[in-house]
């Protein structure tokens, strides 16, 4: 990889400061608060945001930096780094090792470079549009499992399956599904080819602007729900990634059939 090559190189350096500011606290006291939004934070995301903060500033002073705790820009068009210290703070917090960190380069509205960490399996995926992704220096591809013979991922958050009429009809359906936390952590498994696809009608742009280039840089899709363009030029909610062979049936469970 050498478009970006900058760029990557750092990313991959603070994924490994990241990993370690995780590891450390992961399992311990982690000084849980509840946002106003009322999700939680740790310690741990609020540190890991503040050094993604330090060093990208160090390294591309020009460039805006969006994270999910704190930031130095507004969405919008131009240079922007998009972070989420801790994808699953959930899972993080309950000692289940699926919390991932993820950085990425967004251009005009685009992604084009992106990095996720697993630190607990010390995995590191990596994209740059236009190019082969990566998982610890190998390719990785997305499967070419269908709905019958593939698995879904689904948001970890129990009481929105529930109510969500897409669920029903999967399970009408026997379709295979995992609910667990981290949108980081299922978006990998569809990259690497392990998951068919992902539904996450919650997710936000700091939690996909990485892996929108790692998956398709491994053979696969990311849309909206209604699978039109993700924009992250601005803020928006929800996607479906899939390894294209199952996206268009994702599509139509969320949006025909629960009538979105």
């Amino acid at each position: 990889m050498t478009l970006y090559n900058k760029e990557l190189e750092t990313i991959k350096d603070i994924t490994h400061e990241a990993g370690k500011i995780m590891l450390h606290y992961f399992d311990e006291d982690l000084h849980i608060e509840t946002k106003e939004d009322k999700s939680l934070v740790t310690i741990a995301d609020k540190l890991i945001n503040t050094m993604v903060i330090k060093r990208l500033t160090e390294v591309f002073p020009e460039d805006g930096v969006i994270g999910e705790e704190e930031s130095t820009s507004e969405y919008g068009m131009g240079r922007k780094w998009v972070c989420d210290p801790i994808d699953g703070t959930a899972g993080y917090i309950w000692g289940t090792p699926t919390a991932m960190f993820s950085l990425a380069l967004v251009l005009d509205g685009k992604p084009v470079v992106g990095g996720a960490y697993d630190p607990y399996l010390d995995k590191m995926y990596v994209g740059v549009e236009g190019t082969q992704s990566l998982c610890n220096d190998k390719p990785i591809k997305v499967s070419d499992l269908d709905m019958k013979t593939g698995t879904i991922g689904l948001t970890g958050n129990l009481r929105k399956l529930s109510t969500a009429d897409y669920f029903k009809k999967l399970n009408e359906n026997k379709i295979n599904v995992a609910s667990f936390s981290g949108a980081v952590y299922k978006a990998c498994l569809v990259a690497k080819g392990k998951f068919a696809g992902f539904i996450e009608i919650g997710a936000g742009a700091h939690d996909l602007a990485a892996v929108h280039v790692i998956v398709q840089g491994a053979g696969g899709k990311i849309t909206a729900v209604d699978g039109s363009a993700l924009d992250y030029s601005k803020k928006f909610r929800g996607t479906i990634i899939s390894n294209g062979v199952v996206h268009d049936e994702l599509v139509a469970y969320c949006k025909e059939k629960a009538g979105l």
